[in-house]
């Protein structure tokens, strides 16, 4: 499989509050930066296994024209609008992607300049004219956008990795279909667990969006994440098996 879940987007109405939240709740977050188009900004929740949680804010600024406009991602308000499938090779993945069926927009760079005043670039591709899910693959060193710096992927709650977005989807069968086909794997055997496909987890539910955000911890059980401190993001907490 060449995809791999990078990150999940979620609208905030307030960066600082949000960061405020996510600390409280036993999160470090890492100040992210400004897009270019000056419209957004952005903090980030690193974790050891390279991906993170992206808390997206309106800068109160104007878009300039012509530059990536993220700001489509929080014309509904708070929560879970959003997530990036990484690959090393976006065309070959956009191409594999518009024959088994998708409508793989133009490749469109993006970047953001950090606090520290380091530029982070990248290329990114929406799948059917949207950002769940979407392609995106580093231009500059991608630990420049993704932190590994230990001090910033280590959580007070022992939060260790994203493993998986869970997708509602009022057609199982269609959306399992929908999936495979992304990610190029095989379709589940009939007694592995049908409902995870590649990086996303699938659910009935009354329209195809993701509804929450599946989280790998170190150690640790009986943390509460209250859907009024995560600014309405469920996030569903994994423990590694014994033994």
């Amino acid at each position: 499989m060449s995809l791999r879940l990078d990150h999940v987007v979620i609208a905030v109405a307030d960066l600082a509050t949000a960061i405020q939240d996510y600390r409280d709740l036993g999160f470090t977050v890492v100040p992210g930066g400004m897009h270019a188009n000056r419209a957004t900004h952005n903090a980030l929740i690193p974790f050891a296994n390279g991906t993170y949680l992206e808390l997206l804010a309106a800068t109160g600024e104007r878009p300039i024209p012509g530059r990536l406009d993220f700001s489509r991602l929080l014309e509904h308000g708070e929560g879970l609008v959003g997530f990036a499938l990484r690959t090393e090779h976006i065309e070959a993945e956009g191409a594999r992607l518009r024959a088994a069926g998708f409508a793989v927009g133009e490749i469109i760079p993006g970047e953001r300049r950090r606090q520290d005043g380091t530029l982070v670039q990248w290329k990114l591709a929406l799948l059917d004219d949207g950002f769940a899910p979407f392609l995106i693959q580093d231009v500059t060193p991608q630990d420049r956008r993704i932190p590994t710096d230990p001090a910033l992927t280590t959580h007070a709650n022992n939060a260790a990795g994203l493993i998986a977005v869970e997708i509602a989807a009022r057609d199982l069968l269609q959306a399992r279909e929908r999936y495979t086909r992304l990610f190029g794997v095989s379709a589940p055997d009939s007694g592995a667990d049908d409902r995870a496909v590649g990086d996303v987890m699938l659910r009935a539910g009354d329209v195809e969006t993701p509804v929450a955000v599946h989280l790998i911890f170190s150690r640790g059980e009986g943390h509460s994440f209250p859907l009024d401190r995560t600014h309405h993001v469920r996030l569903v907490p994994h423990w590694p098996s014994p033994g």
